[in-house]
């Protein structure tokens, strides 16, 4: 995709959310600013959120979209940056924006209309707008902290961590304290088990070989664990495509999206504290 393409593009995405940023959208497009995408941008507060401004909608997000399957690295980067800068709230962008692109990645690839290198590109743009995000999502939500702990993992040596990054954000966004291990490696995840007591454990599955092998990661966490009472979490993308395959598996709460798996936990904890 040229600039000038890029260019209408992006007038198409913010014509009617922002029209008096055009532009400047414009004078920001060019391919010094696309091959170097500045930090400094993605770390400053956002402006005001517009009292009138609401959500994009459906034509704008698959718009974004394509700017995210842009080869030319940097127009997903602007088009969140301008996005941000002048109205758009973090919780938008974190919690509904890059979800709803995630699915739709997950949706053209079951369509066989992406290729599974296109689909890796895409979502790990993703995963480095919500690590870039991450400082001001934090801050957004300490006053809603609470004593409740939780660690999201994949299963140890899986790829790509997107769908436990925004996992996370929604706990984060609950007031849950949310820890991730180092790494995806068995060994990180066990000393983050060791060194802290969390009231929950959450494990994202995708393939049916970490299924065969998730039995016995859960009993070994769970004997590892600074807390002798953890309660395990299961979730992930073989969860919800095949839920019934999780039959046998002994977990506290099962759930398909975020949102589920913190008001089951909630339920759950409010439940066990009742009975306390």
């Amino acid at each position: 995709m040229d600039t000038l393409v890029k260019k209408e593009l992006i007038r198409e995405v913010f014509s009617t959310q922002l029209p008096r940023l055009i532009e400047e959208i414009e004078r920001k497009v060019d391919k010094s600013t696309l091959n170097a995408p500045s930090n400094e941008s993605w770390i400053q507060a956002p402006a005001a959120q517009h009292k009138n401004q609401k959500a994009l909608n459906e034509e704008q997000v698959c718009k974004i979209t394509e700017l995210l399957l842009d080869t030319e690295e940097g127009a997903f980067e602007l088009a969140i940056t301008v996005l941000k800068t002048h109205g758009a709230s973090i919780n938008y962008i974190v919690l509904e924006l890059i979800p709803e692109i995630a699915k739709k990645l997950g949706k053209q690839w079951e369509e066989d209309t992406l290729s599974f290198t296109e689909v890796s590109i895409g979502v790990g743009k993703l995963e480095r707008a919500i690590h870039k995000l991450d400082y001001l999502f934090q801050a957004t939500q300490l006053e809603k902290r609470q004593d409740k702990s939780i660690l999201i993992s994949l299963f140890p040596d899986s790829q790509h961590s997107l769908g436990a990054l925004i996992l996370s954000n929604f706990f984060t966004y609950s007031g849950w304290q949310v820890y991730r291990p180092a790494n995806n490696g068995l060994n990180a995840i066990i000393h983050e088990i060791e060194s802290k007591h969390h009231h929950v454990l959450g494990i994202s599955i995708s393939t049916y070989e970490q299924l065969q092998e998730l039995p016995h990661l859960i009993k070994l966490l769970k004997g590892k664990s600074n807390n002798p009472q953890i309660l395990v979490l299961i979730g992930g993308p073989l969860y919800n495509k095949s839920p019934e395959k999780f039959n046998h598996i002994q977990a506290d709460v099962k759930a398909f999206t975020p949102e589920e798996s913190v008001q089951k936990l909630d339920q759950h904890l409010s439940l066990i504290e009742n009975n306390t």
